[in-house]
Parts: structure tokens; C-alpha cells; sequence
């Protein structure tokens, strides 16, 4: 992580504190608070409460409102992160997305991690052309390694004879960005290759001879505290 947003983040007093080695568990909706920040490509840090927030597979546009009473509408193009601050609605919907009884029938080990303070949105592109903000799963170890919501996963399962489709927290795939690079999509069925890719330079983990997507958070955790870096 870049060390001009840890010390903004210091200096303001925003954390995200979580497991060192879970992912957070995404939220399939934009979270239902009205505090925030964001950090604009150009440095500068905007504080206050959120008014709206456009989204389409993704954070496009934020307006914020300061201190000083003065609005600022902000497009994904320009910002480098946005963060939402916990609150107790936000609480609620963590606990709505993973409470339903056809999830609690079929999820094993899905993330579920969750922010004490704030939940990160952060500045990628799917397509290499437009930007977007997408959720980040692993902010407290995502030195090298992000890990980002997939918006357009779709989980699909067939239940009584009839296929049911959901989005909660039964995940299978995400975003993956290694020192900057563009996006991986990593998911249960191309995992092998997506972790000798991701991780393969390092002589541990490389010795790990099947690799399972649930442990992608303790992978990037031991990557980013134990090997050898050479960038």
C-alpha cells in the first residue's frame, strides 16, 4: 500500500482494522451510511457525509458534502480510494446478506471478516479502459497483493429441483492485482494456475501442491509478511 495513504489514513484517524489473514466478507449493496472520505488521485483528502452514490458493477460517481457545507461530486476517474464508515445500518446489511437460510444451508468458509471502522473502495478497471471503485477485500495486508469483490459474479445452485441465483457471501471469484498489475480473475476452477501465477516466486508457498481458494487470504497474508520481494 502506498505510504502517503497510510499516513493520510493515520493523520485522520480511519483504520479498518481485521483478521491479518481473512478476507472481508462484500457487501452486495453500497453501504447504508453517510460518512466517508475520499482520496483524490491528486493528494487531497475530502471529508464528510456522503450524499449519493452511483453505482453500476462498481462505485462510478461519489458526491460529498464537507465541513464547510460545501458539495463535491466526485467521478471514480479522479479518486484513488473511497471509504465508508461502519455504522450500525451497515451492520445490519452484513448480517441480512449472510443470514438467509439457503446461504446458511450451503456456504462453507466464505469470507467473513468485517471492517471495525471503515470499508475501502479503491480505483481499478475491469476492462483496462473504464474506471471504477470496487470493494477491496484485504486491507490490512494488501502491500502487494488486492483483492477485490467480483460485482459480477453470479451464484448459481439448484435447490428442490429449481435453480436459485444469489449474490451473497457464497463467493467463488474476485479481482486480483499483483504490485499494480491488471486485473486476475481468480475463481475455484482456474485457481492452480492463478496461484502459481500470483505466488509462484515464492519458494514456500510454490511448494504447496494444491492450492485451495479458500486459504487465497492466509496465501497473500504469508506472501506479503514471509518472501522474498524483489521489485
Amino acid at each position: 500500500m502506498n505510504k502517503f495513504i497510510i499516513t493520510i489514513a493515520a493523520l485522520l484517524g480511519f483504520c479498518c482494522s481485521v483478521s491479518s489473514q481473512e478476507l472481508q466478507q462484500p457487501l452486495e449493496e453500497v453501504p447504508m451510511s453517510n460518512r466517508g472520505y475520499a482520496l483524490l488521485k491528486s493528494g487531497e483528502v475530502i471529508e464528510g457525509k456522503i450524499l449519493t452514490t452511483n453505482s453500476s458493477r462498481g462505485i462510478t460517481q461519489v458526491s460529498l458534502e464537507d465541513a464547510s457545507g460545501a458539495r463535491h461530486k466526485i467521478s471514480a476517474e479522479d479518486m484513488y480510494e473511497f471509504a465508508i464508515a461502519m455504522n450500525g445500518a451497515v451492520r445490519l446489511q452484513y448480517s441480512n446478506e449472510a443470514g438467509s437460510s439457503v446461504k446458511k444451508l450451503l456456504s462453507k468458509k466464505e469470507p467473513s471478516a468485517k471492517p471495525t471502522d471503515f470499508l475501502i473502495f479503491r480505483n481499478t478497471s475491469i476492462d483496462g479502459k473504464k474506471e471504477l471503485l470496487l470493494q477491496l477485500l484485504n486491507p490490512d495486508f494488501d502491500d502487494f497483493v488486492e483483492v477485490f469483490f467480483d460485482p459480477f459474479a453470479r451464484k448459481t445452485t439448484e435447490l428442490g429441483g429449481e435453480y436459485i441465483t444469489w449474490t451473497g457471501d457464497r463467493h467463488r471469484a474476485y479481482f486480483v492485482s499483483k504490485s499494480g498489475s491488471p486485473l486476475l480473475k481468480v475463481k475455484k476452477g482456474n485457481y492452480g494456475r492463478a496461484f502459481r501465477r500470483l505466488f509462484g516466486d515464492c519458494p514456500e508457498l510454490s511448494q504447496i501442491k494444491n492450492p485451495k481458494l479458500d486459504d487465497l487470504g492466509q496465501h497473500i497474508a504469508h506472501y506479503t509478511s514471509s518472501c522474498p520481494f524483489q521489485y
